[in-house]
């Protein structure tokens, strides 16, 4: 019991003991004292029991109170480090992309010594197409090895696409104007993507930091532009992924052509995409 209630409790007893001592005595008055001090105590029982039960409300809401601030505490300090993260985070895609001009410029300057590896001269014509000013074959197979050994050091995605661009419908079908099919491609590629022409007059592609649904956006831009803009124009394309479709340079050019082949079976525009080992 609280101490408090006690005190009253006991003042109250001792005064009604009190008054009944003097009612025996014959006073009247010492029984009414009696009562209003019994009275008295037993009021301040009651108030002291109120007091104790708002003292102990009191204390389950500070509690509370105390875990609120807690939880708020902690969610502040979880923004902070959201924050820091976040804030990380954008550094290191700066970094990234400040860096991303000088990356592609030491892959196009291995591609050039991967050329060169192979005997070709230091003239710009060993590695350009005469009637596009495109990349030609021996450049897009160095420039193939050179992304996907990039792509291999960094964990990322490279597509090649070999494109079949003719005019004309049925047997009247011939290659389209080359020159115009690389004015279209160089307009919508990436400064960080390759167009070549092969010696077949083919157009090959590397696609740096490219997955499978990317690629196959790529060319179909392309061949929306080139099927709006040119009449009688039909577009196929094979497009093969590393790390997806191969692992090897050799595999992946090799399933591009074969997804080339597949679409050329097609009447109209298609894109075919290499189906990958089992």
């Amino acid at each position: 019991m609280d101490p408090r209630a006690l005190v009253s409790l006991s003042v109250g007893c001792t005064g009604f003991v009190l008054g009944v001592l003097a009612a025996m005595e014959g006073a009247l008055l010492g029984i009414f004292s009696g009562v209003a001090a019994l009275g008295a105590g037993l009021i301040g029982w009651v108030i002291t029991r109120q007091v104790r039960d708002t003292e102990r409300q009191l204390a389950i809401e500070r509690r509370q109170l105390n875990e609120m601030e807690s939880t708020v505490t902690s969610q502040v300090q979880a923004r902070i480090t959201a924050e820091e993260a976040v804030r990380s985070l954008s550094e290191e895609l700066s970094s990234t992309q400040r860096t991303e001009a000088d990356r592609t410029q030491r892959i196009e300057e291995q591609i050039r010594e991967e050329v060169r590896a192979q005997g070709a001269t230091s003239s710009r014509n060993a590695i350009t197409d005469g009637d596009t000013g495109l990349y030609n074959e021996n450049y897009f197979r160095a420039a193939v090895e050179a992304r996907v050994a990039a792509a291999r050091r960094h964990l990322r995605p490279v597509a090649v696409v070999l494109m079949q661009v003719v005019t004309g419908q049925g047997d009247d079908r011939s290659q389209a104007e080359p020159q115009i099919v690389a004015d279209y491609l160089v307009a919508t590629l990436r400064e960080s993507d390759t167009a070549c022409r092969t010696s077949r007059g083919l157009y090959a592609l590397v696609l740096e930091d490219t997955p499978e649904n990317g690629a196959v956006w790529t060319v179909e831009r392309i061949r929306r532009r080139l099927t709006e803009e040119q009449h009688d124009i039909t577009v196929w394309a094979g497009v093969s992924c590393y790390p997806a479709h191969a692992f090897e340079v050799k595999d992946l050019v090799g399933k591009a052509s074969e997804a080339l082949e597949a679409a050329t079976e097609w009447h109209q525009d298609r894109i075919e995409v290499a189906v990958a080992d089992a």
